[in-house]
C-alpha cells in the first residue's frame, strides 16, 4: 500500500505538471455556429485580462506578435477543440486533427501571441497582444480533477483489494482493471482540457495509452467473471482476452481500422454486452448459493450500472452516429460507481473474502495520503512555510478527516451496535427474567435485535459459538433457558457474519451464562431462606396453635383451624410446593361448608372435574383462589341473608371458571357493595391474570372468579398423560 501510495502521489504529479506545462492564455473556449471558436470566459487573472477581448467574441485565428495584419495567423476552427479526437468520421481527420494540434501548440510557445478576435455584433475586428504563461494549478478545469480522481480511486482501491489477497486470480484481475482504467484517465485528463492545443506527437501517445487502458479496463473485467465468484474456464483460457484485444489495439492505433470510432467503441460495447451475459451467467450457476448470489449481485450490479453508463453516454451514441450524451471526462465519474460499490460491498457481502481489517488499513492510507497532499498543496499554493504547513495539515487531518473516517465506517458496518452498557444491561435482563420462557423469549429478541437473521432455527448438540465457513449461519449453544440455536442469513439476508458477530456472540453467551449461574446462586440461597422460615412456621408457630386447638372453646376454635390452615399454604408456597387444583378446590370447599353450616346456611358445592387432578397450581394462585373464595363467604354470611349457596366450577384447556351464587338480598342491599374486600379479591386475582365478575338482582347475587391455568408458575403435574389436559 506504501508503494500504491507513491505511485499515486507520482502518477497524479506528472498528470498535473504536464497539463499546466504548456502555455496558457486565460481563455476559456467553444465552439460556435459556423464551425467558429467563441471566447466563453476570461480569467480575470490570466494574460488576456488586459487585452481588451470580452466573452461571446469569435477568435478567428492566433498568429505572433505584431502582426496585426494577419498574415500570418492560423484560422482556429471549432473542430480545434474535440475533446475526443476518437469520434471523428475517419483515421485522415484524426491524423488532420493532431497536425493541426501541433501547428497550434508550436504558435503558443511563441513569447507573444495575436488573437484576432471579431465583435459579430458591431462587426469590428481587433488583434490583441496576449504573452502567454504557463498554467496554474488553480486554472485547471473541474473536468481535470474529475478525470484524475477517478483514476487514481479505482487504482488505489484495486490495488488495495489485491494486496488483502495477492494470491487469488479474481484480485488480480480486480486489481488490474484499477490499472487500466489510471491509464486511461490520466491522460485523457490532459488531452481533453487543454486550452486550445496539445503538440500532436504529445496527443497521439496520449490517446494509445488511454486507448490501451479502455481495453485493460474491459478485458480484466471480462476474465473476472470468468474466474469469479465461479470459474466458467479454465485458467488457461482466459489468456484469450488479450489475445483477441492486443491485434484489435495495435491495428487501431495503426489506423487500419474502418474509423476511429469502430476502433475505440466497438470493442468496448462488446466487452460490456460479455461483461452482462457473464454477470447473468455466474448469477444462474449461484442460484443455490445465497453467500454467493449476494457477492454476485454487488459486484455485477456496480460494474454494470458503472461500465455500463459510460458505455451508453459516450460510446453507444457514437457508434449510432449521434453526439455523446455528456463530457466524457464527466463521463470517468462513472467508474467510481464500480470500485466505490466494489469498497462497500466487501462491507456487506466479504467479496474477495476480505473483512474489517482491510477497510482499517484503507482508512489509514487515506490518512497519510491526505496529510502529504495537504502538506503539498499548502507549500507548493499557498506558499506556507514547511513547518506551519505540517502543523496545519496535522490539524486538518486530526480534527477532520479521523471524525469523519469514524462515521464513514459506522455508516458502513450497516449494522446496529449496542454500547457495551446497553449490552450489558440487555444481557442481565435475559438472564434475570422471571421464568424460562420469558429469558428464551427475551434471549431470541435480543439476537433478532444484534443480527436481524431471516431464520432462527433449533439446533442440535452446540458446545460453543461456531461461524459456518461461508459466513451464513452462526451456532449458539444452550443458554438462558433456550435449545441451542442457529441464526441464518444475517442483517435481512444483506450480510455475513465475521470474526467481530463470532467475538460478539461468544462474549455475550459467556455473559448471560455467568449472570444466569449468579441467579442461580442467589435463588438457592432464597430457597435455603425459605426453607428455614417453612420449618420454623411448622414446627413452632403450627405446633402451638395446634395446641391452644385442642383447649379452645367452641368460638374460638374455627378460627385457630383457618389459622392452621393458612400456615399450611404459607408453608407450602415457602417450600416451593405447587397444589392440584382439585386440592385446592377441596380444601375450599371444605372451610366454606364449615363457615356456612355455622351460619345456618346451606351449601350445594358441584364436584369438579377430574381433570382437575392434573393442574398444578402454584402459590400465588392457590392463595387468590382460597383467599377470593374466602371473602366471598364472608360477605354472603354479614351481608346477604341467604339460606343456600351454589357453586360451580367449569373446566376449559385455558382457564378455570368458579361461580358462587345466593339466593339472598342481592348485591344492592347489602352494606359494602364496592368495600375493601371485592376490592382486595381483584387485586388478589389481577395478581395471577384472574378477574372477578358480579351479577345481582332481587334473586340474589352472583360472583364469578375466571382465573387462567397458563400463567407463571403453573404447569401440568409431573405423570400426567399428555393428551389429556383439560
Amino acid at each position: 500500500m506504501f508503494v500504491v501510495m507513491v505511485v499515486c502521489i507520482a502518477a497524479s504529479a506528472l498528470a498535473v505538471f504536464v497539463a499546466t506545462s504548456r502555455p496558457w492564455l486565460g481563455l476559456t473556449l467553444g465552439a460556435g455556429p459556423g464551425d467558429a471558436v467563441i471566447l466563453a470566459d476570461i480569467a480575470r487573472d490570466g494574460p488576456a485580462a488586459s487585452s481588451g477581448a470580452a466573452p461571446g467574441f469569435r477568435l478567428a485565428g492566433i498568429g505572433p506578435g505584431g502582426n496585426a495584419d494577419g498574415r500570418s495567423a492560423v484560422l482556429l476552427r471549432g473542430s480545434d477543440l474535440v475533446e475526443e479526437p476518437d469520434g471523428l468520421e475517419s483515421y485522415a481527420q484524426a491524423a488532420a486533427f493532431l497536425a493541426r494540434q501541433s501547428e497550434l501548440a508550436a504558435l503558443l510557445q511563441q513569447s507573444v501571441l495575436t488573437l484576432h478576435v471579431v465583435n459579430d455584433e458591431t462587426a469590428e475586428a481587433h488583434a490583441l497582444e496576449v504573452y502567454p504563461r504557463a498554467r496554474p494549478v488553480r486554472a485547471l478545469p473541474p473536468v481535470f480533477w474529475v478525470q484524475l480522481v477517478s483514476g487514481l480511486a479505482g487504482f488505489a482501491i484495486g490495488a488495495w483489494i489485491w494486496a488483502m489477497r495477492s494470491g487469488d486470480i479474481g484480485t488480480r484481475l480486480f486489481a488490474l482493471s484499477g490499472f487500466g482504467l489510471l491509464v486511461s484517465a490520466l491522460p485523457a485528463a490532459i488531452y481533453s482540457t487543454r486550452e486550445l492545443a496539445v503538440d500532436g506527437d504529445l496527443f497521439a501517445m496520449l490517446s494509445a495509452f488511454n486507448h490501451l487502458g479502455v481495453h485493460l479496463f474491459g478485458g480484466a473485467m471480462v476474465a473476472l467473471f470468468l474466474s469469479y465468484p465461479r470459474p466458467l474456464v479454465r485458467p488457461i483460457w482466459l489468456l484469450s482476452v488479450p489475445i483477441v484485444l492486443a491485434p484489435w489495439l495495435w491495428a487501431d492505433i495503426g489506423g487500419l481500422l474502418p474509423d476511429p470510432t469502430i476502433g475505440m467503441y466497438a470493442p468496448m460495447m462488446a466487452e460490456m454486452l460479455l461483461i452482462a451475459l457473464l454477470v447473468a451467467l455466474q448469477w444462474r450457476l449461484a442460484r443455490r448459493d445465497p453467500a454467493t448470489r449476494a457477492a454476485l449481485r454487488w459486484l455485477g450490479l456496480s460494474v454494470v450500472l458503472g461500465a455500463g453508463a459510460f458505455v451508453a453516454g459516450i460510446a453507444a451514441p457514437l457508434l449510432l452516429g449521434a453526439a455523446p450524451a455528456l463530457s466524457q471526462g464527466y463521463a470517468f465519474a462513472f467508474f467510481l460507481i464500480v470500485y466505490g460499490g466494489i469498497a462497500l460491498g466487501i462491507r456487506r457481502y466479504r467479496l474477495f473474502d476480505l473483512g474489517d481489517w482491510a477497510f482499517r488499513i484503507l482508512f489509514y492510507s487515506g490518512g497519510v495520503v491526505l496529510l502529504v497532499a495537504l502538506d503539498a498543496a499548502l507549500i507548493w499554493l499557498l506558499n506556507v512555510e514547511r513547518a506551519p504547513a505540517l502543523g496545519v495539515s496535522l490539524l486538518l487531518v486530526g480534527f477532520v478527516y479521523l471524525p469523519l473516517r469514524d462515521a464513514l465506517w459506522r455508516r458502513m458496518h450497516g449494522r446496529q451496535i449496542l454500547p457495551e452498557h446497553e449490552l450489558f444491561a440487555s444481557a442481565m435482563d435475559v438472564a434475570f427474567g422471571p421464568t424460562s420462557g420469558a429469558r428464551a423469549e427475551r434471549w431470541r429478541s435480543l439476537l433478532a435485535r444484534l443480527y436481524d437473521p431471516l431464520e432462527t432455527v433449533p439446533a442440535g448438540a452446540v458446545e460453543d459459538v461456531v461461524a459456518s465457513p461461508d459466513g451464513l449461519e452462526l451456532l449458539l449453544p444452550e443458554v438462558a433457558g433456550e435449545t441451542a440455536l442457529r441464526l441464518r442469513y444475517p442483517w435481512g439476508g444483506k450480510g455475513l457474519f465475521g470474526p467481530r458477530d463470532l467475538q460478539l456472540a461468544s462474549q455475550l453467551v459467556t455473559l448471560v451464562a455467568r449472570a444466569e449461574a449468579s441467579r442461580a446462586a442467589y435463588d438457592r440461597g432464597v430457597a435455603g431462606e425459605r426453607q428455614r422460615i417453612a420449618r420454623d412456621l411448622h414446627d413452632d408457630v403450627g405446633a402451638r396453635l395446634l395446641t391452644g386447638l385442642h383447649r379452645a372453646d367452641t368460638q374460638t376454635r374455627p378460627i385457630l383451624q383457618e389459622a392452621l390452615s393458612d400456615i399450611r399454604t404459607i408453608v407450602s408456597g415457602l417450600s416451593g410446593k405447587t397444589a392440584t387444583l382439585d386440592g385446592v378446590l377441596a380444601e375450599a370447599r371444605h372451610e366454606t361448608m364449615r363457615r356456612l353450616e355455622a351460619a345456618g346456611i346451606d351449601l350445594d358445592w358441584e364436584i369438579p372435574d377430574q381433570r382437575a387432578e392434573h393442574v398444578a397450581l402454584s402459590y400465588m394462585q392457590s392463595k387468590a383462589l382460597l383467599s377470593s373464595v374466602r371473602e366471598i363467604v364472608s360477605n354472603v354470611i354479614r351481608h346477604s341473608a341467604a339460606r343456600i349457596v351454589h357453586a360451580r366450577i367449569a373446566l376449559s384447556e385455558t382457564s378455570m371458571r368458579l361461580r358462587i351464587a345466593d339466593d339472598g338480598r342481592g348485591m344492592s342491599c347489602q352494606a359494602e357493595p364496592a368495600g375493601y374486600g371485592l376490592g382486595n379479591i381483584r387485586q388478589r386475582l389481577g395478581g395471577v391474570g384472574g378477574t372477578l365478575a358480579i351479577t345481582s338482582d332481587a334473586g340474589g347475587a352472583a360472583l364469578e372468579i375466571v382465573m387462567p391455568l397458563g400463567g407463571p408458575g403453573q404447569s401440568r403435574e409431573p405423570g400426567a398423560e399428555s393428551g389429556r389436559f383439560l
